[in-house]
């Protein structure tokens, strides 16, 4: 990460990191997700399921996906962050449509005290065991909704009172409150959070146009939580997965650091 990355993050607890996929990156990934949002569910590949708003296991639809996983600008920043130590959590595609009026509440993985939650910073170096990459495939603009956070929540030490930034929780057109920032990534941006950032989702409201991204989870390859450390993906996602994913997914102890992360680009193996 540069100085400056690391300020930010730092500070605000996450990062908008612009043009990050190239015009023939992006290209390819959005007629893969017109062929998802096109197909029936029986056109589906094995282990994708179209559920509300999105596609479990979207990313590992087709390569141009798959390997946004092991992005050359991400992936420095995900080994950083991890202490060297990443693991592959989860991966879906959300298509957001005007259809659904309700919001998703500010939430973020320290509310209800689970310790297992990490972020802070040792000789000048970032750690959290939690992480999101949202990769974006469609415009947002200033009013369209999507992605809101609070920058600075992920170092707070007191829980959130409840209505605090939403007094009228069931108005999609209340004003933002100013403490909040509505996220506008453009196709091709990637957005980097903290779990332990406190962040929702404003009602879309746009009827011409919907918003498509992909939501990628890492987490450190020692963590556990109420899940305790079984398989992510069911066994027909992982038997299409290139060999380099399927290690990034692996598990593994605290002290060990994986051969995949010892190398500063990775192709994917077809």
């Amino acid at each position: 990460m540069t100085p400056k990355q690391k300020y930010l993050f730092d500070l605000r607890g996450y990062l908008h990191l612009e043009n990050v996929l190239t015009p023939q990156e992006l290209g390819n990934a959005q007629a893969t997700i017109e062929q998802l949002v096109q197909a029936s569910p029986e056109e589906l590949p094995p282990g994708i399921s179209r559920g509300g708003e999105g596609f479990s296991n979207g990313f590992s639809a087709d390569k141009s996906l798959e390997a946004l996983t092991l992005h050359p600008t991400t992936w420095p920043i995900i080994k950083e962050l991890t202490w060297h130590k990443p693991r592959f959590n989860r991966g879906s595609l959300v298509v957001n449509t005007h259809e659904r009026q309700e919001m998703t509440p500010l939430h973020c993985a320290r509310e209800g005290f689970r310790w297992t939650r990490r972020y802070g910073v040792r000789n000048s170096q970032i750690f959290t065991n939690d992480i999101v990459c949202f990769f974006y495939f469609t415009d947002v603009y200033p009013g369209d909704g999507g992605l809101i956070v609070l920058p600075g929540s992920h170092k707070s030490e007191f829980e959130r009172p409840e209505n605090l930034f939403f007094p009228e929780p069931d108005n999609p057109d209340a004003s933002l409150h100013p403490a909040l920032v509505n996220v506008t990534p453009k196709a091709g941006d990637v957005v980097i959070i903290t779990e332990m950032l406190t962040h929702g989702v404003l009602v879309w409201k746009p009827k011409d146009r919907d918003r498509r991204f992909l939501i990628l989870r890492y987490k450190t390859q020692f963590f556990q939580d109420e899940r305790g450390l079984r398989e992510s993906f069911p066994p027909e996602v992982m038997d299409r997965l290139s060999p380099e994913t399927k290690a990034l997914a692996a598990h593994g102890s605290e002290w060990e650091i994986k051969d995949l992360v010892k190398q500063d680009n990775v192709t994917l193996t077809v």
